[in-house]
């Protein structure tokens, strides 16, 4: 796929579909009180006798004839008189290959800005005609291929097209459309029909018919339009309410997270300290088993426990012979004095102060 490729959306003939495809939800006798029209009659003049057909299954049928004189309007009107199915009918004009020409065209994809313009100042070259001697139609038929458009030419020189529309009025048959039968019109499924017919040669539609059609289809448009946005509308409402919800639900659970997180860390830190105190001794396991490994002449005046050491200070008859007593126990470790000894002039004793590194996982002497 080219993402490249551009959308020819022409949103005037987007809206004539819609419009046409919501008038048929109307009912037949509405729609034909609100429409100028109901079909199309074809008309075909020759030789001054004009030819009135009607298209059924594809193909026109022939409905009657008449020449074109001083009483052709008599023979019109007891033709519409004896056929008053046809009285909202749309007269087209088809003109025959010795009336009008058609031309295939293939022009720079720039020139359908102003395609009509662009025609005009080539028509003279393009054909045997200037712009001043032809009604003329332009018309593309394909999408821009290689940076070309393919286009649909069909002209008629102004004296001809005159004279039968003249012809026409007298007999008080007025078209509203004149296309060639080379190239006919498809009014069933073409939303932009080519029309040779100038607008000054075009019978006047009723203004008061137009505008209630008009307001009938801004009125379809305005409903349409309701009933796809309303569905939408009721989506994002029930999407918001979700996202607020949602948003409600995030906050709780931001507030619980945070609350199990401070759980967490007091369990852990909970934890930590019960494993610290079992992996310590007792305190009064560390008081009697320095009472055990202490000599008789020796005392303690001062006891100091962490997680990981023991410090003790006192005095002793030898203090140095401490060292290897309290390194005998497989609860001390790396005993060692933090101080120099001193001797007490009292009491002629030496005065320690001892560190030892605790073995959580020695075995406590009895």
């Amino acid at each position: 796929m080219n993402l490249k490729t551009e959308i020819d959306f022409n949103p005037k003939r987007f809206f004539q579909w819609w419009g046409r495809e919501l008038s048929q939800c109307l009912p037949e006798k509405i729609r034909q009180k609100l429409t100028e029209q109901s079909g199309y009659l074809f008309l075909s003049v020759n030789n001054a006798e004009v030819q009135f057909e009607q298209m059924l299954d594809g193909q026109l049928q022939k409905l009657t004839a008449f020449s074109l004189n001083e009483a052709s309007s008599v023979s019109y009107h007891r033709f519409t008189a004896e056929n008053t199915a046809f009285e909202k009918v749309d007269y087209v004009l088809r003109l025959n290959a010795d009336q009008a020409i058609k031309k295939i065209l293939y022009l720079p994809s720039a020139a359908k800005e102003n395609l009509r313009q662009v025609v005009s100042f080539e028509l003279d070259r393009l054909t045997p005609f200037n712009a001043e001697q032809v009604y003329y139609s332009v018309k593309i038929l394909d999408k821009e291929v290689q940076g070309k458009i393919k286009v649909l030419l069909i002209l008629t020189p102004k004296a001809i097209l005159d004279d039968i529309v003249l012809q026409l009025n007298n007999a008080q048959i007025y078209p509203s459309v004149a296309d060639y039968c080379g190239q006919a019109n498809d009014f069933t499924y073409d939303l932009e029909p080519y029309n040779l017919l100038p607008e000054e040669h075009r019978p006047v539609k009723n203004k008061t018919t137009q505008m209630a059609i008009a307001g009938l289809t801004v009125i379809a448009m305005v409903l349409a339009i309701a009933v796809l946005a309303f569905p939408i509308w009721q989506k994002q409402k029930e999407v918001d309410n979700l996202r607020h919800a949602l948003r409600a639900l995030q906050e709780d659970t931001q507030v619980v997270q945070s609350q199990q997180l401070d759980i967490d860390l007091i369990v852990e830190e909970t934890e930590r300290l019960i494993n610290i105190k079992q992996r310590a001794p007792e305190l009064t396991e560390l008081l009697n088993l320095l009472s055990q490994l202490m000599p008789d002449d020796t005392w303690l005046t001062h006891f100091k426990y962490n997680e990981d050491y023991l410090q003790i200070q006192g005095q002793s008859p030898s203090a140095s012979g401490l060292i290897s007593v309290l390194e005998a126990s497989s609860l001390f470790s790396n005993a060692r004095f933090v101080s120099p000894l001193t001797q007490d002039k009292k009491t002629g004793l030496e005065r320690f102060q001892i560190r030892m590194d605790l073995d959580i996982g020695g075995a406590t002497d009895e």
